[in-house]
């Protein structure tokens, strides 16, 4: 293509459109060209002139967020760098506004690919000792994705004690979330506002109407780089009608609900989800799934979060996992909440010489939950209060449940196995209420965690501490 041609006739009939079209880098200036042509139906031999004058007729036509973005998306990391009030951020959002409107990926945007390679070989340049700012960079992004995982796994087996899962060793749902089509056209800030507005809205409308829910998320990028949503959730689904024989279908359960308001934001998928089962569909792997919402942690404008746990769940974390004690996130959590949350973070720490302390309790102990009726799970309830709870806060009894119990408690006495069997007895039902078997669970496992302890520190040569130690 005789682009320089193109380029002259440009010039001789508008000037300042010329200047225009110069300030932005050959790349995309030339695919733009391509662009028109194809929406002007001209031959690939058509008239130079003609090519131009489509070019000015069709240049205003562009978003003006666009047109005055030319300059910012041609210039190069070092450029970047010395220019003021210009971020790289910004740069990498205007270019994704000019590739939608091109119809091309980044992995084919040769300026991208140029900036990116100049930006990781300027980070490997600054080096502190040994280390470079892009080692830093890779150790922080591998450390976060390492972290947001252990409380993925940990929510996924909480949520199976407190029977928001299908079933007690079972997993809990998987939804795919897509903007419709007419946002693949707008521009990146729009469709984030719009998808972020969207999944606001559905915890909105959930909590007005009560149901208790939780979920892991993934916010990423189509092909043409239009957000969709990912989300791993959790929320009883029980129906004790059903479970009885009295009747075929649940009728009404959280899960039913929370569906009908996820569809409500995003008809278009409920459509969808009637034809194409893996729309809206139960975990069977949640190993698998988890890596799938996982394979692009730490890639550009890709964000991962977490539904219906504390906002600060990420800073909580980090401190207890690195022992930072004394920082303002843990301050809300008691001496013995503290101790216990140390012992259960490490998933894989040893209480018996052969049983690990299941993660399921890590987020229970640290009440991580933004409800309080899931932070409670675990804590002391008397049997005479169980007659008084909601279905929500029973589980459908299940062998599973006593063969877990004894997976965890195998070696203790058999008067606290008698005591167990005791008090499935005394409650005299089908189901068994779930913190109940948490707080026998937590009791036969760690003790009484009554120890008097110094927040950070070992808890002294007590009687008490010295009995743990010796059963431990």
């Amino acid at each position: 293509m005789d682009y320089d041609l193109l380029e002259q006739h440009i010039y001789d009939n508008d000037i300042a459109t010329y200047d225009i079209l110069t300030a932005l880098h050959p790349f995309y200036r030339y695919k733009l060209y391509q662009k028109i042509k194809e929406n002007s139906r001209l031959s690939d031999d058509c008239d130079a002139c003609e090519w131009a004058l489509n070019v000015l007729r069709m240049l205003p036509r562009l978003k003006k967020s666009v047109i005055d973005s030319f300059e910012i998306i041609s210039l190069s990391y070092n450029e970047i760098r010395q220019h003021h009030g210009i971020t790289s951020r910004q740069a990498d959002k205007s270019r994704i506004n000019m590739r939608k409107i091109l119809g091309i990926q980044r992995d084919d945007d040769e300026v991208q690919k140029q900036f990116d390679e100049d930006k990781k070989n300027g980070y490997s340049r600054l080096k502190y000792g040994k280390y470079s700012v892009q080692d830093s960079i890779d150790k922080k992004v591998s450390n976060n994705r390492s972290r947001d995982w252990h409380i993925a796994s940990s929510l996924n087996e909480s949520m199976q004690f407190a029977g928001m899962t299908q079933g007690p060793l079972d997993s809990g749902w998987f939804i795919n979330l897509t903007l419709p089509g007419k946002y693949r056209s707008l521009s990146y800030e729009q469709c984030v506002e719009e998808i972020n507005n969207r999944l606001n809205n559905i915890k909105k409308y959930a909590e007005r109407a009560g149901i208790i829910w939780t979920g892991t998320y993934a916010i990423e990028l189509h092909k043409d780089e239009t957000p969709h949503i990912h989300i791993i959730y959790y929320v009883n689904d029980f129906d004790i009608l059903k479970s009885h024989g009295l009747r075929r279908e649940k009728i009404g359960t959280d899960k039913q609900k929370l569906e009908k308001i996820i569809f409500k934001f995003f008809k278009e998928e409920e459509l969808r989800a009637e034809v194409n089962g893996l729309i809206n569909q139960e975990i069977t792997y949640f190993g698998g799934v988890l890596s799938y919402i996982f394979k692009d942690y730490g890639k550009p404008n890709t964000r991962h979060g977490f539904i219906g746990l504390r906002r600060d769940i990420r800073s909580i974390w980090n401190n207890l996992y690195l022992g930072n004690y004394g920082h303002k996130s843990l301050s809300y959590l008691s001496h013995d909440r503290l101790f216990m949350s140390k012992k259960y973070i490490h998933s894989y720490e040893r209480i018996y010489d052969d049983i690990k302390a299941p993660s399921s309790l890590t987020l229970f102990a640290l009440r991580a939950f933004k409800n309080n009726k899931l932070n409670n799970i675990g804590s002391e309830i008397s049997l005479s209060e169980y007659n008084e709870l909601s279905m929500f806060e029973k589980m459908n009894y299940n062998k599973n449940h006593i063969e877990m119990y004894e997976l965890l408690n195998k070696k203790k006495s058999t008067n606290s196995i008698r005591k167990y069997k005791k008090t499935l007895s005394l409650l005299n039902v089908n189901s068994v209420f779930v913190y109940v078997y948490l707080y026998i669970n937590t009791k036969n496992v760690l003790i009484d965690f009554i120890i008097k302890k110094v927040r950070g520190q070992p808890p002294p040569a007590s009687r008490d501490w010295m009995i743990f130690k010796s059963v431990a």
